[in-house]
């Protein structure tokens, strides 16, 4: 038979454990602390590629805002994003993908959703940020935005 006192742990290798693990937690907690402080002193959320993101324009969405429901969008909207690709049998429209999952994921092909936009004049060049003023409308096969202005805020890359 097995004796009480074989089974009994010392006492101080419990207290060790709990230090340590409350150690951590006070880490973890100032280090979440102080990131959410310089994101939010920084105007938004960090960029990994180093320029500061531009303020979103009131009543402005993200392209992630008009993924689940595209026709739930009625008149005109204006939509942030950055161009990612543009189709070469679709001519005048580009693809644009959410900015900030372009910047934490510095590809354009990582995207979930695409949003396609249709515009006069030039194309912008992938990694341009634009806020892309336009209308939802349905075509044959699909949602895109039919823009009425295409204001390019620069290439978020370096």
């Amino acid at each position: 038979m097995n004796h009480p006192k074989n089974n009994h742990r010392p006492r101080w290798r419990r207290g060790i454990v709990i230090a340590v693990f409350g150690t951590l937690a006070v880490l973890g907690y100032v280090g979440v602390s102080l990131t959410q402080q310089s994101s939010l002193a920084a105007g938004g959320l960090p960029d990994l590629f180093g320029k500061a993101q531009p303020p979103l324009s009131s009543g402005a969405l993200h392209v992630e805002d008009l993924a689940a429901d595209p026709k739930g969008y009625q008149g005109t909207i204006l939509v942030r994003g950055v161009m990612a690709v543009a189709p070469p049998n679709y001519p005048g429209m580009f693809a644009m993908i959410d900015s900030r999952e372009a910047r934490v994921c510095r590809d354009l092909k990582c995207a979930k959703n695409y949003l396609p936009v249709k515009a006069n004049g030039p194309l912008p060049q992938p990694w341009d940020e634009l806020d892309v003023n336009g209308k939802i409308v349905m075509d044959d096969r699909f949602y895109y935005v039919d823009a009425e202005s295409v204001d390019n805020l620069g290439s978020i890359k370096r």
